[in-house]
């Protein structure tokens, strides 16, 4: 990249942030100034979407590039780590001579110990609380930017203040209003404010120059745009888009909006290119600095496939396989009679069998998302070529894994 000096890398991961709830998205509300401007000096992705539909998975994907059907960190009866084969972010740039942060919090599936997101680190905790994360972190960081003095450094969030239960400090919890949905947009401006004050810090440090600061996701979140309040059970749009954006002054451009597909395992890798590292071979993800950088000959994902897998109570796999236009959707139960299952997991079951076509033991789901963009209207059974077309590509994509779908 013909930089002087070794770039600095600070990843965020804002848990259950909504791509439509930012400004710089779309959202008509002024939540989210910090993050808009940090759209404005840098570039957005305004089609990123989710490889997985809950937290550790996605994760886990973010930090090392590869799809959730490799590493395999999904809702297992029992959990195990990530296997060494599979090197993290922090390992890679580790070997590159820089210190490595990670601030995680109690929330174990965004950066718990038993799944590994502690390796490559030289500097590792989980001390921050379930939520009001954000306005501990500043004084955290500023402890990191002095540790770092003038070696180059890695820095891993995540952040769950965006994640139920809704608990934004004043003025934030009730700056929008006390609906469910109106705490939620307290909590989307509280992390942006502390976030901002995360920036000043860079800047006051001389680092801001130097630094890609990387924001994005792990999932949305339901407002009862399909009947329920929820984060893991479902792959519809509400989830499956992200916002991502990234800024590093005088190698990216300004205020560049990137239309097409792009997905959470394409980080890690355009991370490693941006800094000129090299990308390894068992990395899934693809660079996304060609498409940055104007190379009309780097195109968007063609398809892009999310899987989850719950053994532990909400007990079934999904797949969903997405072009620019269509999605399909596979969900197979764990259970006979899924439409029992106690609670709201009960509910979501026997909505599904109201609006899916059941085949050979699997729910099946198609939407035009350029027709429908809310997800109101399956037409698998009107668009059978469509939906067979995704699905030999969903099974092409699978069996390259050696994965035995359910």
């Amino acid at each position: 990249m013909g930089r002087a000096r070794a770039t600095n890398v600070l990843l965020i991961s804002f848990d259950t942030l909504r791509q439509d709830h930012l400004s710089c998205y779309g959202h008509p509300k002024p939540l989210s100034p910090n993050l808009d401007e940090l759209a404005a000096g840098g570039v957005l992705f305004e089609d990123a979407v989710v490889n997985c539909g809950w937290t550790l998975p996605q994760h886990i994907t973010m930090i090392t590039g590869t799809h959730p059907l490799k590493h395999g960190l999904i809702y297992l009866k029992r959990p195990r780590t990530l296997r060494k084969s599979i090197r993290t972010l922090a390992e890679l740039f580790r070997d590159r001579g820089y210190l490595c942060f990670g601030f995680a919090n109690a929330n174990g599936y965004g950066g718990g110990w038993e799944y590994g997101f502690w390796r490559g680190m030289h500097h590792y905790t989980t001390v921050f609380p379930y939520n009001n994360m954000m306005e501990l972190l500043p004084e955290a960081i500023s402890w990191a930017f002095r540790m770092a003095g003038s070696k180059p450094f890695f820095m891993y969030i995540h952040t769950n203040d965006t994640h139920e239960p809704f608990a934004a400090s004043e003025p934030f919890g009730s700056k929008w209003g006390k609906e469910y949905i109106n705490r939620y947009e307290g909590e989307v401006s509280y992390v942006d404010h502390y976030f901002g004050m995360v920036l000043k810090e860079l800047e006051k440090r001389g680092l801001w120059e130097d630094t890609l600061v990387v924001a994005t996701s792990d999932h949305g979140s339901e407002f009862l745009e399909h009947g329920f309040h929820e984060k893991k059970l479902n792959l519809y749009e509400e989830i499956s888009r992200v916002p991502l954006i990234f800024r590093l002054p005088g190698v990216l451009p300004e205020g560049k909006r990137i239309v097409g597909l792009c997905e959470t395992m394409d980080i890690a890798p355009t991370i490693l290119d941006i800094c000129s590292i090299p990308v390894p071979e068992w990395m899934d993800g693809r660079s996304l600095l060609p498409r940055m950088l104007g190379d009309e000959s780097a195109r968007p994902s063609e398809y892009v496939v999310a899987h989850t897998l719950h053994e532990t109570i909400y007990l079934y796999e999904h797949f969903s396989i997405r072009d620019e236009r269509y999605k399909l959707i596979r969900t197979v139960p764990l259970s006979k009679r899924p439409e029992r299952l106690p609670g709201e997991i009960g509910r979501r079951f026997a909505r599904l069998a109201s609006v899916a076509e059941l085949r050979d033991g699997a729910w099946w789901e198609l939407y035009d998302l350029e027709e429908d963009p809310k997800e109101t209207r399956n037409v698998v059974s009107s668009r059978p070529d469509v939906a067979s077309r995704l699905e030999r590509a969903l099974y092409r994509y699978i069996e390259t894994f050696g994965y035995t779908p359910r």
